[in-house]
């Protein structure tokens, strides 16, 4: 058990610092959304997709242990069950950090869960944040294009006229 305890520990703690990463990436793509470095964000957005694919590895993993753990140490009364991934195996629907915590005795538990919320929260702000600041780019891009489309077909037809009284002179 202490094993798997040990285990689910380092992959919090792995997924706190990918969310703090995560989240200054996030801090970059702001203001480079405020400057309109078109190619940081493009380069911020491949960082982050990189990113978010290692915090979906960390996140099966930590299932994955806590199902083990949940089976060694055979908690799971009928009512509780949830039918697992790949591997069939059942673990409490409602086990999260506070339990484990309780079960464990190791407060260390609800420190990392505190972390992890007010770190989820800030994501979650900052990210609503930058995507105002995406709409209002996409906005702004949107109406340089039809201005210089409107331009540009004023110019044509100016063209095309100039182009018939020069054939006809």
């Amino acid at each position: 058990m202490k094993k798997y305890v040990s285990d689910i520990k380092k992959v919090l703690l792995g997924q706190l610092q990918g969310y703090q990463n995560l989240f200054s990436l996030l801090t970059r793509e702001r203001e480079s959304l405020v400057d309109f470095d078109e190619q940081a964000v493009e380069q911020l957005s491949k960082e982050k997709d990189t990113l978010i694919l290692k915090l979906r590895l960390l996140e099966d993993e930590r299932i994955r242990l806590v199902k083990r753990l949940t089976s060694e140490i055979c908690l799971r009364p009928p009512e509780l069950q949830i039918t697992g991934a790949s591997d069939d195996k059942t673990m409490p629907a409602d086990f999260n950090l506070a339990k484990l915590a309780e079960l464990t005795g190791d407060n260390e538990f609800m420190e990392i869960r505190a972390s992890l919320k007010s770190l989820l929260q800030s994501l979650e702000e900052l990210n609503s944040f930058n995507r105002v600041l995406i709409d209002r780019s996409l906005s702004y891009v949107q109406n340089n294009l039809n201005l210089l489309n409107s331009l540009g077909s004023a110019q044509s037809k100016k063209d095309k006229i100039g182009m018939f009284l020069t054939r006809e002179a």
